[in-house]
């Protein structure tokens, strides 16, 4: 017999999988990381199509500014993993040169 709570995880997981663009927050990259290497990072990590970048400087700190994403999502078990994540707040990091790496967060828009 399924259960109430099997039924509401079911259902969170198909409105996970119904939203194939959304928009990725990476708070905090330093200022000499243009469009271009971030196109080059998430062809390497393969979780989906860039639609759009938009950057914002930080007003708090002048050398670093925030970065929103606009991705259509893939639909491989990578990609599926990092989207629960994110739907679920638990906030993501990709290496892009070790050690360094942005930490993706859903974005509030």
């Amino acid at each position: 017999m399924l259960t109430e709570s099997y039924y509401k995880h079911n259902t969170k997981q198909q409105d996970i999988n119904k939203k194939q663009i959304t928009d990725i927050c990476i708070p905090r990259m330093e200022n000499n990381r243009d469009r271009n290497f971030i196109y080059k990072i998430f062809r390497k990590i393969d979780i989906g199509k860039i639609e759009r970048i938009t950057e914002n400087q930080l007003k708090s700190d002048p050398e670093y500014k925030r970065v929103i994403i606009k991705l259509k999502w893939n639909n491989t078990e990578k990609a599926n993993e990092i989207r629960k994540r994110l739907y679920t707040s638990m906030p993501v990091n990709i290496v892009y040169e070790i050690p360094w790496f942005w930490k993706l967060l859903l974005s509030n828009k």
